[in-house]
């Protein structure tokens, strides 16, 4: 008989936390994001060009993304609440601070410590949260979290460009401060922190983690992504009226590019366990290089109306493949390496993210002001989207073996069962992964003795000693042997 597993796995508890982190997530990257509709205004004002204006986005960003690497551990040791409330807090002031400055350097501390720092504490732990509600339906809850960007950028970029026309970028920073405000109080009443499992020694567990091949794959693929991908949201809207193109047209470009962010999100994750997540990872990462030679064949492009058919072609690909890539990350994250300590590796990839994120913007605003043209800068984001891609494709689809430690510091990891020599091997087919994730990646299956010895060993029922057991202990043997959901 098959032993109960946790009640609250893929309960409705955990899709209430998952709205509420989407809802988070959305007024973060919202707000930050709307950004690109007051640059132009802040530029003339300060009287400024692309670039200092741009490395404003870029350290809001880099901060936002590279304090993961400190929430991370914050989030596996106080939980979600103290995080959420202090990054919320330090955002909104910052966001109204923002609306004071006199002087550009100032917005590079209140905007950015403010919004990157205080807004990072809580971004990559509502994805590990999220992580840790859900095992047969992780991809789906972790796509809906990573919606939340692409209804902020759907939806705070035309709002910001409407207040920016009746209040100006100061007074239209105030009123969304108050509106990051509500969503933040609304957000916490919704999200808690699921009941506690036995994952083993986090921190072993990461020092394991970093020295593997798939997790450099994924930090070094990370920084190429946001180099190119952050770099054209905080310039797509700016680019596009220097091209021609008229405010509103810019900024609805990067509204379409929310809107099929959330396509990209919704889609790719609802494939993940037919597909596999990693392999999908690697389809959304190749729609980059595609999206950025159609962006420089605009730039050539005489009509405006023809020009900005093809923007809105170029916008959409691009907010498939960003949304995609976000979206599918944290189940990947916990395929490959397991939930153990997931904040504090979840944390690591968003920090190389960040270094992406620092100098993505400013590369393409300073290239912009030496070049006096868009072209150059373009180009180097889609060669830089293309190196990312070539990293990438050769990671494994497998999780990867790490042993599992269990009790006090100092203790062994646990044994790894030898297969039976005279069982013979079969074929591995698609099935809920041994990291306890369902996302079509292979997985084979255990000896059911030593199923047994692991329950034992950890001091749990059955099923969730195996729904999180470490790769490396599951099997391809023919007889007596049971998936890792503990089914025979």
């Amino acid at each position: 008989m098959t032993a109960p597993g946790p009640t609250h796995l893929d309960s409705a508890r955990g899709w209430v936390t998952a709205s509420g982190s989407a809802l988070s997530v959305m007024a973060a990257f919202g707000t930050i994001y709307s950004f690109n509709a007051f640059a132009k205004s802040m530029a003339e004002e300060f009287g400024t060009g692309h670039g200092p204006i741009s490395l404003v986005f870029g350290i809001t960003v880099f901060l936002f993304f590279g304090s993961a690497v400190i929430s991370g551990r914050l989030y596996d040791r106080f939980g979600i609440a103290p995080l959420l409330i202090v990054g919320g807090t330090m955002f909104c002031g910052g966001l109204f601070a923002m609306s004071q400055v006199s002087v550009l350097w100032h917005g590079y501390v209140l905007f950015g410590v403010g919004l990157g720092f205080g807004g990072g504490l809580f971004n990559a732990p509502l994805f590990a949260l999220t992580a840790m509600w859900f095992a047969r339906h992780r991809a789906v809850a972790q796509g809906l979290v990573a919606t939340g960007s692409g209804l902020g950028t759907m939806l705070f970029a035309p709002l910001a460009q409407w207040l920016l026309e009746i209040h100006g970028w100061r007074g239209g920073m105030k009123i969304l401060t108050v509106i990051a405000a509500g969503i933040f109080a609304t957000a916490l009443l919704m999200i808690k922190r699921p009941p506690k499992m036995e994952m083993g020694d986090a921190k072993r567990h990461l020092s394991l983690v970093v020295r593997s091949a798939p997790f450099w794959q994924m930090a070094a693929a990370g920084v190429f992504f946001t180099v190119a991908v952050i770099g054209s949201l905080g310039s797509v809207v700016t680019f596009a009226q220097d091209d021609g193109l008229p405010a509103r047209a810019a900024v609805a470009l990067f509204t379409i590019i929310g809107f099929s962010s959330i396509v990209g999100r919704m889609a790719l994750t609802s494939l993940a366990r037919p597909l596999g997540s990693v392999r999908l990872l690697k389809i959304a990462f190749f729609g980059l290089p595609v999206a950025y030679a159609l962006w420089l064949v605009t730039t050539r492009v005489g009509g405006l109306e023809a020009k900005f058919v093809l923007l809105i072609i170029f916008a959409s690909i691009l907010g498939v493949s960003y949304g995609g890539f976000v979206a599918l990350l944290g189940d990947v994250t916990a395929h490959l390496f397991g939930l153990a300590g997931l904040g504090a590796v979840m944390g690591m990839l968003f920090f190389s993210s960040g270094t992406g994120a620092l100098i993505g913007p400013p590369l393409m605003g300073f290239t912009a002001d030496a070049t006096g043209g868009i072209g150059l800068p373009i180009l180097i984001s889609g060669v830089i989207s293309a190196v990312g891609v070539v990293v990438l494709l050769p990671m494994t689809r497998h999780p990867v073996p790490l042993p599992t430690y269990v009790g006090p510091p100092g203790a062994q990891p646990l044994p790894v069962p030898v297969p039976l020599e005279a069982a013979p091997p079969r074929p591995l087919v698609p099935q809920p992964s041994a990291a306890g994730g369902s996302n079509g990646e292979l997985a084979p299956r255990m000896i059911r003795p030593a199923a047994d010895a692991l329950a034992a060993a950890q001091s749990l029922p059955r099923a969730t000693a195996l729904r999180h057991a470490p790769p490396e202990v599951f099997w391809p043997v023919a007889d007596e042997t049971i998936s890792p959901n503990g089914q025979s």
